[in-house]
């Protein structure tokens, strides 16, 4: 194994971290019985402030691990690695769309009333990184150096973070499409608005330029200090600015989303516990190959993850998903329970499937097509 592929297995294990808090998050409290707990006492509180940082943390290193995954030739990124992302993007934001079908045929789409469509439209993860991606690419496309994209990318999130408040107080459904306001509204249901979302996967690619900079065997070290170094100002920036913008008692859809002061704590959250699993990871985990080539595995996959467990819990418009069918109907330990069977059978079967895919270079090209393929016959048919 090189030094590169170990080197990328510390974002890869910071991945599985925020896959296994966001499936067992997902199950649990789809799951369990509402009466049972509640998200302002000890420890559901603790639980649901943990929960705020799986998308952050996707969202960094996606824009980190881009940094490295388009490399440059002379300067330019070259016009293969630029179909390939754009295929990637649009692929997940066709996906995003897909698993949120409000009908079983697609041509019914054009039948239904406007109250239905709006849960379709609204903005999920894997149309946010989609798009995100894309924006991104434009700027190592118009870019000479990873250097210049790091500048650049360091203040669109900044800029977003800042921007995230006036942007929160307007209803953007009076001005744009209902197609486009969910990009920027949470008023009806979407999750990840670019603002103040976006701004993670930018800085992450700052941060991922500023690792460029040193040799493969130093970057660890790097991590762990400037990490924790810019981790806790952002974090000594983050608590007052949250507690000024709060103060303002500003009328947020979503107090916690749109207040950038809480952004800004998530993100030096992110970058201390990447720089504490960097720590670890070297002083105790490196020399395990189970770990290893299981973070590898499923780091690589983490969208697949994602996808795989929404399948599995809310089904798609032809089936159900366990959560479809007994929504918030279990006790705490059998949500418990459930919780971790769907993150195990998740896990499972990208290791089956990456297994086969190793033996079979076509597979994932089939999957990836395939998928699209026989999600579009469904909907015909």
């Amino acid at each position: 194994m090189n030094k590169q592929s170990q080197r990328l297995e510390h974002l890869d294990l910071m991945r599985v971290i925020a896959m296994m808090m966001m499936i067992l998050g997902h199950s649990f409290f789809d799951l369990v019985r509402p009466n049972l707990y509640s998200i302002t006492n000890f420890p559901w509180n603790i639980w649901e402030f943990l929960r705020g940082l799986t998308a952050p943390i996707f969202l960094f290193i996606s824009g980190t691990v881009q940094v490295f995954a388009n490399k440059r030739i002379e300067g330019k990124v070259s016009n293969e690695i630029v179909t390939k992302r754009i295929k990637t993007a649009l692929l997940l934001v066709f996906l995003g769309y897909f698993l949120n079908f409000p009908v079983q045929k697609a041509f019914h789409i054009f039948f239904v009333n406007k109250t239905t469509l709006i849960p379709f439209l609204q903005v999920n993860i894997l149309q946010l990184i989609g798009f995100t991606l894309i924006w991104l690419l434009v700027y190592f496309i118009f870019t000479k150096n990873n250097r210049k994209l790091g500048v650049i990318s360091f203040f669109t999130g900044i800029i977003i973070f800042t921007l995230t408040p006036f942007v929160h107080l307007i209803d953007w459904y009076q001005y744009l499409p209902i197609s486009i306001a969910p990009y920027f509204s949470l008023n009806k249901g979407s999750y990840f608005p670019i603002f103040p979302f976006s701004g993670f996967l930018f800085l992450g690619a700052a941060f991922g330029t500023y690792l460029e900079q040193f040799p493969m065997h130093n970057r660890a070290k790097v991590i762990i200090k400037k990490g924790l170094l810019f981790g806790l100002i952002s974090l000594l920036l983050g608590i007052p600015l949250y507690f000024i913008i709060d103060s303002l008692h500003l009328p947020f859809y979503v107090p916690n989303k749109g207040n950038p002061g809480m952004s800004v704590i998530r993100l030096s959250l992110v970058l201390i516990l990447l720089s504490v699993l960097v720590a670890f990871y070297e002083k105790f985990l490196n020399k395990i190959q189970f770990i290893k080539s299981s973070a590898r595995t499923l780091g690589k996959n983490a969208l697949i993850v994602y996808i795989v467990h929404i399948v599995i819990l809310y089904g798609l418009p032809w089936y159900p998903g366990l959560a479809t069918l007994y929504l918030r109907q279990f006790g705490i330990l059998e949500s418990l329970s459930f919780s971790f069977a769907v993150m195990f059978v998740s896990f499972g079967i990208i290791f089956h499937f990456e297994k086969i895919a190793s033996q079979k270079k076509i597979l994932k090209p089939l999957f990836k097509y395939g998928l699209v393929s026989i999600f579009l016959l469904l909907s015909l048919v």
